[in-house]
């Protein structure tokens, strides 16, 4: 049986969030930190002449386990990382 590669499966789907992503002062970055297993997608830039900058999904890799800390999708990331 052929051992999962959580790191790249968490960036894959987490790059989904930021494909077309089309929204006037604001954009959607991927922040990965590879080296302490760290991902997030964070939601920056400005909204009716505000700041605006939030965590969107935060997903760690610990003892060989995906740990959701933050996931404000509506679908929400855990069934596609399942898939």
């Amino acid at each position: 049986m052929e051992r999962i590669n959580y790191p790249d499966v968490v960036k894959t789907v987490l790059g989904r969030h930021t494909d077309n992503h089309c929204s006037e002062g604001t954009e959607k970055e991927l922040i990965f930190d590879c080296e302490r297993n760290r991902y997030l997608v964070v939601h920056v830039g400005w909204e009716n002449n505000e700041r605006t900058y939030a965590t969107v999904i935060h997903i760690d890799i610990k003892d060989g386990k995906i740990w959701i800390q933050r996931d404000l999708t509506e679908a929400g990331v855990a069934s596609e990382l399942v898939e």
